[in-house]
């Protein structure tokens, strides 16, 4: 059997790793484990648990620290000591993250390959979002194994040189996340007499006055749309934590809930009407499940949901923000034309294609 590493540092990693790690479960081929870097840390075993994943090792997380550039250097140090005990012939990792980055550098520093699930994503721009752009960027270049979610993920990755037969769109599996979820949910809040605008916000870029001027739109609109409820699904950074509390706390017809359990968050975004959010993972998720969504960044790497019209990069200027959601909200036409569903990221089953590559490129002379 082949042993395959499996990186964990954050809730959407966690949701778009379980499905592989279940795949891999049911393969004869593979002895898996799973390492969690602790980048998020309360948000991931609610995650994992319900489907059985345990993790094999856990990295510490240092609370005095939330810098980068000490954030990158305690997952280094710590994985080299994971790559020394656990062997594994492949390390897997998903994104863009700071934990999916330095295990990538780790595993190429031991001269491990690695396995990159959605491989290929740009905005052509370094610097936005940042720094997953750099992050995923450079991970590409150590990655021997690559699972471009879209044709277009290909494209990039084969006009930066990667080898082709190495290359395979298999689809995105927070697809395949949402296809497991469906049909169960804790969700315990009753959004039947409103309508419902779902918000995310936690990118670093926005951080600051981009999230002042995020918040003031909600409130113009809160005040303007009285049978309209927000509802702002909190990040545990303090950073964007703290400021949408004191800014949106006091307003009735705005909701601040903390973080979800992923089916719970499934089962809201199918009650909503429409979302507002600097998300990449929940464009993928509106896609299939065919609710509009406003995107507050000036890029995005997922190109798929502008082209279908289904989504919409409004950047964070507060009247911007309030206009694009005044012609969703009165606007019949224009919100029906955004609420198609459509498949850009695969149906579903992405994670048991990638394990059959994986069966085949290693496991071909067991």
């Amino acid at each position: 059997m082949k042993s395959v590493l499996v990186v964990i540092g954050t809730r959407p990693e966690a949701i778009k790793l379980a499905p592989i790690v279940t795949a891999m479960s049911n393969s004869r081929c593979f002895n898996y484990q799973v390492c969690l870097t602790q980048q998020h840390t309360d948000l991931l075993e609610p995650v994992l648990l319900p489907l059985g994943i345990s993790a094999h090792y856990k990295l510490k997380n240092s609370r005095s620290h939330r810098s980068l550039h000490q954030s990158a250097a305690d997952i280094l140090k710590q994985f080299e000591a994971v790559l020394i005990e656990s062997t594994p012939d492949l390390v897997l990792v998903q994104g863009d993250t700071t934990s999916a980055f330095i295990a990538a550098l780790a595993a190429f520093y031991s001269g491990i390959p690695v396995a990159h699930v959605e491989a290929g994503l740009r905005t052509g721009d370094i610097g936005s979002p940042w720094p997953e752009e750099g992050h995923r960027c450079l991970i590409d270049k150590l990655t021997t194994y690559f699972f471009a979610p879209t044709l277009a993920a290909q494209k990039s990755l084969l006009a930066e040189g990667a080898p082709p037969e190495n290359v395979w769109v298999v689809g995105n599996t927070a697809i395949d996340a949402i296809r497991l979820a469906r049909g169960s949910s804790t969700l315990t809040e009753d959004f039947s007499q409103w309508r419902v605008i779902v918000v995310t916000i936690h990118r670093r870029e926005n951080h600051g006055e981009p999230l002042q001027a995020i918040c003031s739109a909600l409130r113009s609109l809160a005040e303007q749309f009285l049978e309209i409820q927000i509802v702002f699904v909190l990040h545990p950074n303090l950073a964007v934590r703290q400021p949408v509390m004191e800014m949106l706390s006091d307003i009735h017809n705005i909701k601040l809930l903390e973080p979800l359990d992923h089916r719970s968050f499934i089962q809201l975004l199918e009650k909503c009407t429409f979302l507002i959010t600097d998300s990449g993972g929940i464009q993928e998720e509106c896609s299939f499940l065919g609710k509009p969504i406003l995107i507050t960044r000036n890029t995005t790497e997922r190109q798929e949901g502008l082209q279908a019209g289904t989504a919409r990069l409004i950047g964070t200027k507060a009247d911007h923000i309030v206009a694009c959601c005044q012609e969703l909200l009165t606007n019949e036409a224009a919100l029906t034309a955004m609420s198609k569903v459509h498949f850009p990221y695969g149906d579903g089953y992405a994670a048991e294609r990638i394990v059959d590559i994986l069966e085949c490129k290693l496991c071909e002379n067991l």
